[in-house]
């Protein structure tokens, strides 16, 4: 009977790394680049250089006090913006976004 417990724990060993494999929300401050209103795609310039997300379909979307929608992206080339975004597998999915005018800090 002692000989099954090691299995046991052998199965439970071999679930850790599926979980590593789960999301991560992260928050990245930069620049909108370009919003592909087709792909709902955002490119975000930031120091590091350029990342590029899909906006998720519950993805919230703020400039100042008001909600916005996506398609409201395309025309804010040059805002500034804070984004929280899932990573998963090297996908990132944009959570919510919170713009800001070209001339204001994204700092709190």
């Amino acid at each position: 009977m002692s000989g099954s417990a090691p299995a046991a724990h052998a199965a439970q060993a071999g679930d850790t790394p599926s979980a590593a494999t789960a999301p991560t929300t992260l928050r990245m401050r930069g620049v909108i680049g370009h919003y592909d209103t087709t792909s709902r795609t955002l490119s975000l310039m930031t120091a590091d250089g350029t990342l590029q997300m899909q906006l998720a379909s519950t993805v919230r979307i703020r400039q100042g006090r008001r909600d916005i929608e996506a398609a409201a992206l395309e025309r804010l080339t040059g805002y500034r913006a804070a984004v929280r975004y899932s990573e998963s597998g090297g996908s990132k999915v944009a959570e919510s976004i919170n713009v800001f005018g070209r001339n204001e800090r994204t700092e709190r």
